[in-house]
């Protein structure tokens, strides 16, 4: 290949980065509003489910079976 071949496919691949970079930074600041009301929302409805469900019931089942068989 020729010198300015690989030039033009160098800067190529830094023009498509940066466009990239920019068109996610774009929706990162244009939809910050709605992202973060809609990860306090799931910070919402995680905390109580996980906490309650998952962790108390598979915790106390053990014991509960096991202190009632003894």
């Amino acid at each position: 290949m020729d010198h300015r071949t690989k030039m033009n496919a160098m800067r190529s691949g830094v023009v498509v980065v940066g466009a990239l970079a920019f068109g996610y930074l774009t929706l990162q600041l244009g939809f910050k509003p709605f992202l973060e009301k809609a990860q306090v929302n799931l910070d919402h409805s995680e905390k109580p489910t996980s906490s309650s469900s998952s962790s108390s019931p598979s915790l106390e089942q053990p014991h509960s079976t096991s202190s009632s068989e003894s």
